[in-house]
Order: structure tokens, then C-alpha cells, then sequence
């Protein structure tokens, strides 16, 4: 967690706080921007000191500050949508998926999706290039991997969401790249996390593989996986 993100999110706060305070008063919310920023401002303070430090935590002390950090996020975010404001969201979410990502890279488990999958599928909107496309990859995958499995295992369609949605987007981001590794690498995650979902990726992926931007391979390689959940 750099001095960037940090940056970033006192920016999204200041705004945020002053939104909030023109908007109101809210006298029955208790968890309100104020008393959030403050909460996740230490959270980014103990972050930055960890890296700094090259600390080696617990996981469980990777688990407890990762996931208030993500709770003050998402919390956070929805405030900022409350109050229409767009981009301060959109600051809040991207500020997520390095939270998450940072969890990943000390080996804790990710509990709360919602904010940083809507961050990583909105880049990925954005990312034309294949270096780019190949970054997201990565920490899609990265997400994939650490995300808590009482997440992956919800019968909650509400909670399971973002997990659906987080390994479709892996797979269309892979798709985009056209890269049989990266391909093969999603739809075995597919396959493996949500085989209920399979036939109709690949139905889907029919369809958008066989526009021009597509090299043949990616047709190919869509009809091949879908014949193996139709049979």
C-alpha cells in the first residue's frame, strides 16, 4: 500500500466528509464517512508500515486488517453512491482492489469482494492494450486464489455474486488477450469453481469469439470447451 493510494483516498474523503456533512444531518446512521476515513486511515497507516518494514504477519492479522480495511471500503463506497458521487466511488473501489491485492501478497484470506471485482471489471473495460489486459490477469487470479472459501461455498445468491462475476471477468479478460495459456489458465478456473456456469460462458463466448477482432484459435479453443459441458 504506497503513499499514492494514500493520497487518493484523503482526496476521496475530503470530499466525501464535506458531501456528507452538506447533505445531512443523518442522526440514526452511526457509521458514518467521518468516523469511516478515520478507521481506514489507520488501516493505510499500519499497510504502508508494514511494507516499509517488510513486516511478516500472522495470517490472522493479515485476515482481522485486511477485512476492516475492505468493511471501511465497502462502506464507504456506499455512501458515496447514497450521495451520487461518482467518482469518489469509483477512487473507493479502486483503493479496494489494491487492499485485496495487498491481502493477496501476504497470504491472508479475502472476505469482501464486492468493491474491488467492480474495479477490476471497470479497468479491464478500460485496458485496450495486452500489457494491461495481462496485469489484470494476474490479479484476478491473485483474487481468485485468496478469496475466503466460506465466499466461493455461500449458498447466498446476493454474497456469492461478486465471486461469479470475478471469474467471469478472468475469463473474459484472458479471452481478450488471446493467449491460449491465459485462456486455458481462466476456463480451468471456471470449470473448477463454477461448473454450473460453464455451457453458458462458452455458449456466450461462441457467439463473441466469432467477430473479427478474434483470431480463429479463440473460436476454436470456446467450441472445444463447450462440447465438453454439452455432451
Amino acid at each position: 500500500m504506497n503513499r499514492a493510494a494514500r493520497r487518493a483516498f484523503d482526496q476521496a474523503a475530503v470530499a466525501l466528509i464535506a458531501a456528507f456533512e452538506q447533505a445531512g444531518p443523518f442522526p440514526d446512521q452511526e457509521v458514518t464517512p467521518p468516523l469511516l476515513a478515520e478507521a481506514l486511515r489507520e488501516c493505510l497507516e499500519n499497510c504502508q508500515q508494514i511494507d516499509a518494514e517488510e513486516q511478516v504477519l500472522p495470517l490472522e492479522e493479515v485476515d482481522e486488517l485486511g477485512t476492516y480495511a475492505l468493511e471501511c471500503l465497502s462502506d464507504l463506497s456506499l455512501w458515496a453512491w447514497q450521495l451520487q458521487l461518482d467518482e469518489i466511488r469509483t477512487a473507493l473501489e479502486d483503493l479496494a482492489l489494491q487492499m485485496a491485492l495487498w491481502i493477496a501478497r501476504h497470504g491472508g484470506e479475502i472476505t469482501v469482494l464486492e468493491a474491488a471485482v467492480n474495479a477490476l471489471a471497470r479497468q479491464a473495460n478500460l485496458s485496450l492494450d495486452n500489457d494491461s489486459l495481462e496485469a489484470l490477469f494476474d490479479r484476478a487470479c491473485s483474487i481468485i486464489a485468496q478469496t475466503a472459501p466460506s465466499i466461493a461455498e455461500s449458498t447466498d445468491l446476493a454474497a456469492v455474486q461478486p465471486w461469479l462475476t470475478l471469474h467471469f471477468n478472468c475469463a473474459i479478460i484472458a479471452t481478450r488477450t488471446q493467449q491460449p495459456v491465459l485462456m486455458n489458465a481462466a476456463y480451468d478456473l471456471l470449470e473448477t469453481h463454477i461448473p454450473q456456469h460453464c455451457r453458458a460462458f462458452y455458449t456466450e463466448g461462441v457467439r463473441e469469439s466469432a467477430k473479427p477482432v478474434y483470431g480463429p484459435h479463440v473460436g476454436a479453443m470456446m467450441r472445444e470447451r463447450l462440447a465438453k459441458w454439452t455432451v
